[in-house]
């Protein structure tokens, strides 16, 4: 990848560099060429459905003697208790608490972060001096039991201008891109990226989602049935948007499951999604949203440039931002955007040096060593073999338990000008990368005590806006 050469300051304006204000060590590279290696003709699209690990119940969690039966469904008894004595090693003197996830504020915390999480309406609530199923209630009613449908909301407030005989929005693709990302940063989200969809592109997004066929067809308008999802082919775009998650609550999550830093996240992106999605109703265009089990948000990331495939496979590195995004998700869009392609700012030859995550994983899932075409260990999820040359992290086992994400040396605030030259030289030559990561663990950048986070005086959401 060559670093990009500008002639003027209008130059300048139009890259798609400038679009998320990425920092200077970070180039573009060709159109479908990204950092990792692809081998377009073995890659298929997907029908969606990857195994994980057996749901235990309650009883199961007591029978084993494990506290925090309620609070997850995502592991075995046996992993519940190899992640309380992972635990109490890093940082001595944790306790899982009376629900496996730490103390009982940061219980409360984690607890109160889940409220209509994924999107997904509540059960029963609170409601006028009444307890009520309000899930029940509108599934009784033909509702879905989320507020992110495939069409947007599509809320009666919601006036499109061509209802009213009034002409749709007009800018050019660029225009359109830069309008999303403000759109996207005023309801919560961070960057944007783009894609052409061309055959290759549609292979990310799966063959059906929630059992209905996700379909081509030339029509005006995407309609859905009681079998299908159909995309105009008109939609000639999808738009990949981030959302951040707390860095510092990120790196103190501690228990038998992941914590407010992620639960918080789940509870506030789907509801960003679904207001962009009645934004660009409301200039005159579509947005489909697939939903987080609809595509592969690596190799969409990757490809729209809004960051690099890495080690722990299912997190984009962000050259901002590293790991601690909690959103990386796609719509699909009949808006014209400006296609922005892949960039390389030194994390996938990092990670052929560095292994920290893969290391810190209890249960060691994360595949070690070099990036490789097949990765037998992880077969068994689901997740295709031989299509790309990179790391395949064993979904199928995964408990989404709190370790790896806090540990990513990407993860650092570009505050000290330390940050800034290792970021730089990683970028330009990997010659220093083994001296990088050992100088990460030696300074010990990555987790930290979750005690610690109450005493911080951290940002509104966690999230640093300055950079």
């Amino acid at each position: 990848a060559a670093a990009p050469v500008f002639h003027d300051l209008d130059e300048v304006t139009s890259s798609t560099l400038g679009i998320n204000k990425n920092p200077w060590w970070v180039k573009e590279r060709d159109f479908k060429n990204p950092t990792v290696p692809i081998d377009w003709s073995k890659v298929t699209r997907q029908s969606g459905v990857f195994q994980g690990l057996p749901r235990p119940t309650v009883a199961d969690f007591t029978k084993a003697g494990v506290v925090g039966g309620t609070s997850t469904d995502l592991e075995t008894p046996e992993m519940a208790l190899t992640l309380y004595d992972a635990m109490a090693k890093e940082f001595p003197g944790w306790t899982p608490g009376y629900a496996g996830m730490g103390d009982t504020r940061t219980t409360a915390l984690c607890n109160a972060s889940k409220f209509m999480m994924f999107g997904a309406w509540p059960g029963n609530m609170e409601m006028g001096g009444k307890r009520v199923n309000v899930i029940g209630a509108i599934m009784a009613a033909g509702g879905s039991p989320t507020f992110t449908p495939w069409l947007g909301p599509q809320l009666d407030t919601t006036t499109r201008p061509q209802d009213f005989g009034a002409p749709v929005w007009q800018g050019t693709p660029e225009e359109n891109l830069k309008t999303c990302r403000s759109a996207f940063r005023f309801f919560g989200g961070s960057d944007v990226g783009a894609i052409e969809i061309d055959d290759d592109a549609l292979k990310f997004i799966h063959s059906q989602i929630g059992g209905k066929a996700v379909v081509v067809e030339d029509v005006e308008e995407a309609y859905e049935t009681a079998t299908k999802m159909v995309i105009p082919r008109k939609c000639k775009w999808i738009l990949m948007w981030s959302a951040r998650q707390s860095l510092e609550a990120t790196r103190r999550q501690a228990g038998i499951t992941e914590s407010h830093a992620v639960w918080y996240s789940y509870s506030r992106f789907p509801k960003v999604g679904a207001q962009f999605q009645e934004f660009i109703r409301g200039l005159g265009y579509q947005a489909l949203n697939p939903g987080m089990m609809g595509f592969l948000a690596n190799p969409l990331a990757a490809l729209a440039g809004m960051g690099e495939h890495g080690r722990m496979s299912s997190p984009t590195i962000t050259p901002k931002y590293g790991t601690t995004n909690r959103a990386m998700w796609a719509l699909i869009t009949d808006l014209p955007l400006l296609p922005t392609p892949p960039i390389d700012f030194g994390a996938y030859k990092f990670c052929k040096t560095c292994g920290i995550c893969a290391d810190s994983c209890p249960f060691n899932l994360i595949q070690k060593g070099d990036p490789t075409w097949e990765n037998p260990a992880s077969a068994k999820s689901g997740i295709q073999q031989g299509t790309f040359e990179g790391w395949r992290t064993n979904t199928a086992d995964c408990p989404h338990c709190p370790t790896c994400q806090g540990t990513c040396p990407f993860n650092s605030k570009p505050d000290s000008f330390l940050h800034a030259v290792v970021k730089g030289t990683v970028a330009n030559t990997p010659l220093l990368n083994s001296f990088f990561t050992n100088m990460e663990k030696a300074m010990d950048y990555g987790r930290k005590d979750p005690e610690e986070w109450w005493d911080m005086d951290d940002f509104t959401y966690g999230i640093d806006t300055s950079y």
